[in-house]
């Protein structure tokens, strides 16, 4: 046990004052946060402080993110839940609350209270730290001095960038030229710089340590810069006797031989004659400065002179404008940031926390932190570890010397690993120091007992396992159930760490990473396959569990040691999943042929991008059956009108309908070649179609949202977090996942692949022990680097015990004999510098040979060395299949029938499997689900073809195909048939979908004429028609009360004379429903009429457009059946919205309007007239 710390014993533990807990890893942290809450609720404990039960909301909780504040939540409601039930009862299995219900002295009162708890969860007050923050001010505005209209900023990025432009703007374009360049060498522009300002912006206690306090500009830092190498460049020049000083010293004639003397003094003379424009300095000057003459001189007395000292300041202070810019973007930036906010009534997650910290030490903060104890009597601050200061003064106000009351913080030192986000240990020792009731967790719970006891011999190994001797560690006991827990491997009980050492002398890192990615790949493989032959498994309470993929789960630092061991994986066909992946969904395949497949369906008319959605992964046509299509007319002409038929479906559903449709319809499930990638790419695309739908309430229109997806995967990294990248379903997948995101869980087995890999600190930024302040040296000194890379070494520590305290059963870790460069001629790696090494060689530089010598230690029970060798591992599973852990599988007889399955389907389905199983020469045209237009085209003349030079612009020359013949329809359904036709707006409407000028009076004419045309014998137009009698594109849905056949469906159509000289329909069996569209339904007179488009070119004059080749037409595309279901959703339709309805006195006729050939001023053979029979329309209600 640590000293000056005592053994926590949560029942008993006196809540008074303030009291600080370190929990070890695995040691029940949450536990005890839930059992000490149980107590505050009931008022228990022989030392209890509080003469009054408290309620949920009055027991404040504080972690530090949201995922850990819901955690809390469920498992304290669990806690209660459990504890009112075992009170009901009055007993329990659980020995905890046995012990806590042994203390209840009035069993129904302490049910009551738990009932009213566990129902006001919801209002727990159980928070981040900056939900405790919002919560305050926002309760006590006048106290804080808060403003009351100020909104939550949840992303400053806006503002940031603003902000640095603004600065660049201001400071860096007005640059002369030379000094620009200079500038642009550290940061290529205003975003790169602001990169290197954000782990510092909103970290005001940081001092800055610079050559100047102040900075008035950057011409000016460059002035001084060039006058300062000016005057060392004047004095070298005035200094005669260099060499004869040299000479007649003790230096190391070696090195300072008369050849490299006189070659050195000649090149910083020829570059102090040089004008000075930048700042480069000759490489032989750092020769001639004092220290490195001192260093060099082992025979005698060393040269002196004051030129070598004015050389040692020279260089000793660098020269850079990275400081002065460093300085003056913080401060400007800063302000600029904080003006924004303030104009526009915002407040970002930062200032919560500098707004309360602020209100506690006013004069009147004393009132404040009274109203917040009395709100909130005790509090209990998890993962205290990862405070910082600010945080840490917000409590200290609050709660310090605090009579009535109780402030608890909780955490553990020794995974302290977040100081990226700002989080500083220093001030968790800071606090520790003034805080005298300390109290320990020291049995782990979660690992076995090998496994603790390996942690706790690499720990040991070195007196001072992290650094620093505040963070002190202490051996760990284990569970006692956990005693017998073990991972078997081919009979024999494998170690719980096993060291896996690279061979080799020196070894760099990238080979490092690529051999121990292998190794671990195919250590995993070999693990599968074993247990697949009953061979790997876990024991543990005299049970045995196969090894599976999801067991097994590889820590690593960052995305990029993830991508190199998920290759490993893949490369033996072992699929993984990688569990930190924080990319966009923009930045994916999916979403570049997402974007493709849109701008199709959007303009399907276009080629070339309807080629290129045909290309896509989704659609999985090769390049040479789109070609083939391209040549078959019909067949292009048909996928267009497909593409247009889900454009419909979007402006009307919603992009996400549309999508599920395009899933179905296009079987996109089926058109994915790689089946390890089809869970990926599904998930992906249901993904973007969620965002795409979400997006499109703030987009206008279809073309928007195009442009808005566009401009999200052209810059996919200022994406939210809800449009990161999903991750498919893990239960059959090897977890890869970053050793900061593991902090919390547990895993069966473990892989620490790279652990000897470290970064050197880029920057001295170190806390000093002398002023407790955080220092940032801009100026790098080498002594503060060092002071800097002491704490880069003792965070690696951190997360060195955060990823090995993961396992429960067994942790493999890759070492080697790491050189991170080759510039020093030794033998000794740098391996010493990682933490793994640092533990291992007890922090001392050591050669290949001696890094065997020192893993001797832990060669034995409990853990293991291996050397690696490096071999391929074997094939998991075969590329075909798509999942791993797969049982076997006992197929079962089938004693029944197969039926088609229930779906929805259409009139040109039904003609679809008619002409694919009849023999007939009928000439079909529609073989899609388009069921208004049909273009009727003779031999092999394309729709581009019919514009030719000096062509007659008429009704008959219009162009043909789909195009064309969507774009009358959407005409006439946007027409107001009862107003004066706009000449303007038809010429808008012509000139928006791509045709010439041209045509605007030829298509003024036509469409008087199809207005004016006698529809049927009752003398109605559509001109007669007002806006309120008539129905554009009626969508309608028509079920199967059984499943429909051919032969039921051609038996009643008999009955029709048109159907009757038609051949008979042929399909198989269909059950679900029957969807389609009706052009138009029009009353007249007291009758409702369907009429339906067509747009047929049967020849160059009216003259071809007689009754028997409409006849002809109509039977040739079976439109008798179309409009026989027609007939039958709009009989449906009035049956349920007419209170009287009667088929024979409401339902007026069907009109089929051909066109091209209408002319009102002659006879017109361009319509088609039919009534059908009350008993044929009661026969085939019954279907």
């Amino acid at each position: 046990m640590q000293k000056g710390y005592s053994k926590l014993e949560p029942l008993t533990l006196s809540l008074k004052g303030e009291i600080i807990i370190e929990a070890s890893a695995g040691t029940g942290k949450t536990f005890t946060i839930g059992l000490i809450y149980l107590r505050l609720l009931l008022g228990l404990g022989k030392k209890i402080d509080f003469v009054r039960r408290l309620s949920v909301e009055e027991i404040l909780v504080v972690t530090f993110t949201e995922a850990s504040a819901a955690e809390l939540r469920t498992r304290i409601r669990s806690n209660i839940h459990e504890l009112r039930i075992a009170c009901i009862r009055e007993k329990t299995s659980n020995p905890i609350l046995k012990q806590l219900i042994s203390q209840i002295t009035n069993l129904p009162q302490a049910i009551l209270h738990l009932s009213i708890a566990e129902r006001n969860m919801h209002a727990a007050a159980i928070f981040t730290i900056h939900g405790f923050c919002q919560r305050i001010l926002h309760m006590q505005p006048i106290e804080s001095g808060v403003l009351f209209k100020q909104e939550l900023l949840i992303d400053e990025t806006p503002f940031q960038r603003q902000a640095i432009f603004d600065f660049w703007r201001r400071y860096c374009y007005p640059l002369p030229k030379p000094i620009a360049r200079i500038v642009r060498k550290l940061w290529i522009g205003p975003e790169q710089l602001l990169q290197t300002l954000l782990p510092w912006l909103y970290r005001e206690e940081i001092f800055l340590k610079t050559t100047h306090t102040t900075y008035q500009n950057i011409e000016q830092q460059h002035a001084n810069i060039i006058e300062r190498i000016k005057n060392i460049k004047t004095s070298w020049l005035n200094v005669q006797n260099i060499q004869e000083l040299i000479e007649t010293s003790g230096i190391n004639r070696r090195s300072y031989n008369r050849k490299n003397l006189k070659n050195w003094l000649d090149s910083i003379t020829q570059w102090a004659k040089t004008e000075t424009v930048d700042y480069f300095i000759i490489k032989y000057l750092v020769n001639f400065s004092q220290s490195t003459l001192l260093n060099k001189s082992t025979n005698g007395e060393p040269p002196h002179h004051p030129i070598f000292l004015e050389i040692e300041r020279f260089l000793s202070n660098p020269l850079s404008l990275y400081d002065c810019v460093i300085t003056l973007a913080l401060q400007q930036i800063r302000c600029s940031i904080q003006q924004e906010k303030s104009l526009h009534a915002k407040i970002g997650f930062h200032d919560l926390l500098t707004l309360l910290n602020s209100s506690l030490h006013k004069p009147n903060g004393k009132i404040l932190a009274k109203t917040i104890q009395k709100n909130y009597p005790v509090a209990l601050i998890d993962e205290f570890q990862d405070t910082d200061i600010q945080q840490y003064r917000i409590f200290h106000a609050i709660y310090h010397n605090i009579s009535h009351g109780a402030l608890l913080l909780i955490g553990d030192p020794k995974q302290a690993i977040y100081a990226f986000r700002g989080a500083d240990i220093f001030t968790y020792m800071r606090a520790r120091s003034d805080i005298k009731e300390r109290y320990t967790l020291e049995t782990n719970w979660r690992s076995s007992k090998n496994m603790v006891d390996a942690v706790n011999l690499l720990f040991l190994n070195h007196y001072n396992p992290f650094v620093f001797k505040e963070i002190p560690f202490t051996r760990i006991q284990s569970a006692t159930p956990n005693h017998h827990f073990h991972f078997s491997l081919n009979c024999k009980m494998q170690p719980a760490l096993k060291f896996c050492l690279q061979p080799g002398s020196t070894i760099n890192i990238s080979d490092y990473q690529e051999f121990m990615a292998q190794e671990c790949a195919a250590e995993i493989s070999h693990w599968l396959h074993q247990s697949k032959n009953g061979k790997a498994f876990f024991c543990y309470m005299n049970n045995k569990k196969p090894v599976r993929a999801s067991d097994i789960t590889i820590l690593v630092r960052r995305r990029s040691e993830a991508e190199i061991v998920k290759k490993a994986l893949y490369a033996l066909n072992i699929p993984s999943v990688y569990l930190s992946n924080r990319d966009s969904i923009f930045s994916t395949l999916e979403a570049k042929e997402m974007l493709y497949l849109l701008q199709a369906i959007l303009t399907p008319e276009k080629k070339s991008i309807l080629r290129s959605s045909l290309s896509t992964n989704f659609l999985g046509i090769d390049k040479a059956t789109i070609y083939s299509m391209q040549s078959q007319e019909v067949v292009w002409n048909s996928l267009i009108r497909r593409f247009f038929d889900y454009q419909t479906c979007w402006k009307k559903y919603g992009v996400l309908s549309m999508l599920r449709k395009l899933m179905l319809q296009e079987k996109i499930a089926e058109n994915l070649s790689s089946p390890l990638h089809v869970k990926r790419c599904l998930t992906n695309l249901i993904h973007l179609g969620e965002v795409l739908q979400e997006a499109s309430f703030i987009c206008a229109n279809e073309q928007s949202l195009i442009n808005w997806l566009t401009k999200n995967i052209q810059k996919p990294n200022s994406c939210q977090p809800d449009q990161y990248i999903r991750l498919e379903s893990n239960h059959t997948l090897v977890q890869i996942i970053t050793i900061h995101k593991s902090k919390g869980l547990q895993y069966p087995l473990v892989w620490i692949p790279f652990a000897a890999t470290f970064r050197e600190a880029k920057n001295a930024i170190f806390y000093d022990h002398q002023t407790f302040t955080t220092v940032l040296d801009l100026q790098k000194d080498t002594k503060n680097m060092v002071l800097a890379d002491q704490e880069r070494l003792s965070e690696d520590l951190r997360l060195l015990y955060v990823a090995l305290t993961r396992s429960i059963f067994h942790c493999s870790v890759g070492i080697a004999p790491l050189f991170i460069s080759s510039s020093k001629k030794t033998d000794k790696s740098h391996l010493h510098r990682s933490a793994i090494g640092y533990l291992i060689q007890k922090g001392q530089a050591m050669n290949a040979s001696s890094l065997k010598s020192a893993l001797q230690v832990f060669n034995g029970e409990n853990t293991a060395v291996a050397i690696a060798s490096g071999q391929k591992g074997r094939q998991w599973q075969d590329t075909d299949r798509n999942a791993i852990d797969i049982e076997k599988i006992h197929i079962r007889t089938l004693s029944y029938p197969i039926q088609e399955k229930w779906k929805i389907t259409s009139y040109s389905d039904l003609l679809q499997k008619h002409n694919a199983t009849s023999t007939s020469n009928i000439n079909s045209i529609d073989r899609l689900s388009f069921k208004s237009f049909d273009i009727h085209v003779s031999g092999n003349q394309s729709s581009s073809s019919c514009i030719v030079e000096n062509m007659q612009y008429t009704r008959h020359t219009f162009p043909r195909g789909a195009k064309s013949g969507i774009f009358l329809h959407r005409l006439l359904s946007s027409l107001d048939f009862s107003a004066p036709l706009s000449i303007s707006w038809l010429e808008k409407q012509i000139i928006y979908h791509g045709l010439n000028q041209d045509w605007v009076p030829v298509m003024y004419e036509w469409i008087q004429s199809i207005l004016h045309t006698t529809l049927n014998e009752t003398g109605v137009s559509l001109h007669n028609i007002p806006m309120k009698n008539r129905q554009v594109e009626l969508k309608f849905y028509l079920p199967f009360s059984e499943p429909l056949t051919a032969e039921k469906l051609n038996k009643i159509m008999q009955q029709d004379p048109l159907s009757a000289s038609c051949p008979p329909l042929r399909f198989n069996q269909i059950k679900g429903m029957l969807e389609g569209s009706i052009d138009l339904v029009f009353l007249w007179r007291g009758k409702y009429y369907l009429l339906d488009y067509k747009s047929h070119w049967f020849g160059e004059s009216g003259n071809y457009y007689t009754k028997n080749r409409i006849i002809q037409a109509m039977q040739e595309h079976r439109y008798d059946l179309q409009y026989q279901l027609y007939t039958l959703a709009l009989h449906r339709y009035l049956r349920h919205r007419l209170i009287d309805y009667d088929y024979q006195r409401h339902f007026g006729g069907i009109i089929y309007l051909f066109l091209r050939g209408v002319n009102h001023l002659e006879n017109d053979n361009a319509v088609y007239n039919t009534l059908l029979h009350a008993d044929f329309i009661t026969s085939m209600d019954r279907l």
